[in-house]
């Protein structure tokens, strides 16, 4: 009896060593299983939340669907001195600025007028209309800027406006006065509106076209970087107030992303370059005019299309 006792006791262990094994094969494999499976699952949805749910602007895909282009006036008391174009681009990584000359000829109907004479008689609705036909873009929006608004921006802003003057400036008229050296300039706000307001560019009128735009790319390059976004809803609600615009809450929300992500990739202060209106001055004094390049269209759409 004992040594059957014993078998008995044996066989029990014997099993129960059995079971164990089991149970921990059965474990080890299901366990693998519910690992791999995690595993799986979440290798699936990496690019799911990476592409519908980005962290940051920079992982934003842009398209041409979001560029902008805006039609800036200039006036310098009632009368209206520099017209930029300013293209917005996040999908390229840039931005353009384009300086097109007063006296450039367009019509209104079958009304040939110099830009500024359209402006003062049509106002900046049909100046932008004039333009649209001339050079084959669409203008999303406009605004007018007083060289009083201008010089108050640069004060909001804060650090002046650096640029790279072409040529000394030295001139004295009635009720004006400059004397400044060529080469990288720190211009005050008061100092912006001097430069603007230059009569004697060797350049002549192009140059003194082409300044605006210069102005308006170094404006553009020295503060829309990484570390101004978060005054961005601050800086647009000052601005706006600063000029006469179509320009709604809603277009701003609209453009913000793209500006955040354009302003992170400015590290080096180039992100906006001017481009030239190409075409040519005919006439001299009160009656010259510009007319663009016949084939001004074709040349601008690769930017502005």
């Amino acid at each position: 009896m004992p040594a059957l006792k014993r078998k008995k006791s044996h066989k029990r262990l014997s099993n129960a060593m059995i079971f164990l094994l089991a149970f921990l094969v059965f474990l080890l494999v299901f366990g693998g299983l519910c690992l791999w499976a995690v595993v799986q699952i979440n290798q699936d949805r990496k690019p799911m939340v990476s592409s519908s749910s980005p962290s940051s602007s920079d992982e934003l895909i842009f398209t041409q669907d979001d560029a902008r282009t805006l039609l800036l006036i200039t006036v310098d008391g009632e009368e209206p001195q520099g017209f930029v174009a300013v293209r917005f681009d996040p999908a390229n990584s840039r931005f353009r600025t384009m300086a097109i000359p007063r006296d450039t000829e367009v019509y209104e109907g079958a009304t040939p007028y110099r830009l500024w004479e359209l402006y003062k008689e049509k106002g900046i609705a049909g100046t932008e209309t004039a333009l649209e036909t001339l050079m084959g873009i669409h203008f999303d929006n406009y605004a007018s800027i007083t060289y009083t608004g201008i010089e108050r921006l640069v004060t909001y802003l804060g650090n002046g406006v650096y640029i790279t003057l072409s040529e000394n400036l030295e001139y004295t008229g009635e009720g004006y006065f400059i004397n400044m050296e060529g080469g990288p300039r720190s211009l005050t706000a008061p100092q912006v509106v001097n430069v603007l307001r230059y009569p004697a560019w060797q350049g002549g009128r192009r140059q003194k076209a082409g300044i605006q735009a210069q102005m308006v790319s170094a404006v553009i390059n020295q503060y829309m970087i990484q570390s101004r976004i978060a005054t961005g809803d601050k800086d647009f609600g000052t601005i706006v107030n600063m000029i006469q615009s179509d320009i709604h809450v809603s277009h701003f929300t609209s453009a913000k992303p793209g500006l955040d992500a354009l302003s992170k990739r400015n590290t080096e202060g180039t992100i906006c370059e001017e481009i030239t209106f190409e075409g040519e001055f005919v006439g001299s004094g009160d009656q010259i005019r510009f007319y663009a390049a016949d084939d001004i269209q074709a040349k601008l759409e690769p930017v502005f299309g």
